[in-house]
């Protein structure tokens, strides 16, 4: 009997208007009512996981900033990692083409060298705002992750930039078409999942995982059964060819899955 369930949001838990719809909430509800655990894993901050935890209005443990930051149930810190002082500073410093924007998250703020609306239009919540500021002038030493929001082109473009001058220092996914984001070297979600089933308790073979997008690979490749949503990445399909596949987020598809596994 699987006995944790590990969830992405965008794309996955949260449906294309990203939010999570009552018929999801109910199937985490009975999920958790079984005596099973349910916890988040996302790129986005800790601000705006809590605010969805509060949504659901069950206390869980939440991985944010793809495995950055590991909170438990009470919001405390069982995992931390940084992207290195020296790195964050260096990488920006590289000049990009200025259509690209350039975000940096510390555990209490959100930095961007332009805002666009793009994003502030998918907030969850949590008073978390993007704003705007000289990224070369700001104290590096406490940066969770650095991403970029550009056309794939241009993104491909930053990748190659980046792992051509950072190499294996650095973990470089694309947990979106337009969106590529920069962690320590040792900062994913499987990293962190490990940690959070050390800290339950349960082994790797006991978790059930989701995932739309690469930055979810290292997730699904340490549970038991990782699942895939319908609506995800090609390169993440090819990466895990024998994944199950459930339904899409606008389908439901996590909720679809868990209520399955509870009959």
């Amino acid at each position: 009997m699987y006995k944790v369930a590990i969830s992405d949001l965008d794309g996955t838990l949260l449906g294309p208007d990203h939010k999570i719809s009552a018929q999801t909430k109910k199937s985490i509800h009975h999920w958790i009512e079984s005596g099973r655990k349910f916890v988040i894993a996302t790129g986005r901050h800790y601000i705006e996981a809590k605010s969805l935890q509060d949504q659901l209005g069950e206390p869980i443990y939440l991985i944010t900033s793809n495995g950055a930051r590991v909170h438990n149930k009470w919001g405390e810190i069982i995992l931390k990692q940084n992207l290195p002082t020296e790195i964050a500073t260096e990488i920006c410093e590289i000049t990009f083409d200025k259509t690209i924007q350039i975000n940096l998250f510390t555990d209490q703020h959100w930095y961007a060298n332009f805002r666009l609306k793009e994003l502030d239009d998918i907030g969850l919540g949590g008073d978390f705002d993007c704003q705007e500021t000289d990224i070369q002038s700001l104290d590096k030493s406490n940066t969770i992750k650095i991403f970029f929001w550009a056309e794939r082109e241009q993104l491909e473009v930053v990748y190659q930039t980046l792992n051509n001058r950072f190499g294996s220092r650095i973990n470089l996914t694309f947990s979106l078409d337009k969106c590529l984001e920069v962690m320590d070297a040792n900062t994913n979600k499987g990293t962190a999942v490990k940690a959070v089933l050390k800290d339950k308790g349960f082994s790797t073979e006991e978790a059930i995982a989701f995932g739309d997008g690469m930055n979810d690979i290292e997730m699904l490749n340490v549970v038991g059964k990782p699942i895939l949503m319908k609506n995800a990445q090609k390169a993440l399909r090819e990466a895990l060819p024998n994944a199950e596949v459930t339904a899409s987020a606008k389908e439901h598809g996590v909720a679809l899955k868990i209520d399955q596994l509870l009959t």
